[in-house]
C-alpha cells in the first residue's frame, strides 16, 4: 500500500498533464477521455496491492496464484469495458478515444516507472547474508 502512495500523485499529475493537452486538442471530449482513461489506470493499478495485502498476510504460498487470478479477471473486465466502449454510442460524443487511449498508454508507462523508482529507493534487503558473512 505504501507502493501506492509513493507512485498515485505522480501519475495523477501525468495524467492531469494529458488531460489538459487532449482538452486543447480535441476539446471537452478530448479532456473527459483522458480523465477516463487516467482514472482507469489508476484503479487497475491500485486494485492490486489493496486486494492482495490481506491474502499474503494469511495465505503467503497462495498469494502467487490469486494475483494472476486477479490479474486476468482485471484483464477481462478491461476487455469487456473497452469493447462496450467502442460498440456502443454510450461515451459517442462525450470521450475522445484516440485521448482516451493515449493517456492509457501514457499512464501506463508512467505507473511502471515509478513504480520501479520507488521500489527503488525503499532499500529491502533481498537475502541475508548469515553468521558467515565477512
Amino acid at each position: 500500500m505504501q507502493q501506492v502512495l509513493k507512485v498515485l500523485p505522480w501519475v495523477v499529475v501525468v495524467v492531469a498533464v494529458c488531460a489538459v493537452v487532449a482538452g486543447i486538442a480535441q476539446g471537452s471530449a478530448g479532456a473527459l477521455g483522458a480523465l477516463f482513461g487516467g482514472g482507469l489506470v489508476c484503479v487497475f493499478f491500485s486494485s492490486s496491492p489493496l486486494a492482495l495485502g490481506p491474502i499474503t498476510k494469511v495465505s503467503p504460498h497462495l498469494s502467487l496464484l490469486v494475483a494472476m487470478m486477479f490479474f486476468l479477471t482485471k484483464v477481462v473486465a478491461l476487455l469487456a469495458l473497452f469493447t462496450v466502449l467502442a460498440d456502443s454510442d454510450l461515451a459517442g460524443d462525450r470521450l475522445d478515444p484516440k485521448s482516451l487511449a493515449g493517456t492509457v498508454i501514457v499512464a501506463t508507462l508512467a505507473w511502471t516507472f515509478f513504480q520501479i523508482r520507488a521500489a527503488k529507493r525503499q532499500r529491502l534487503p533481498m537475502y541475508d547474508l548469515g553468521n558467515d558473512a565477512p
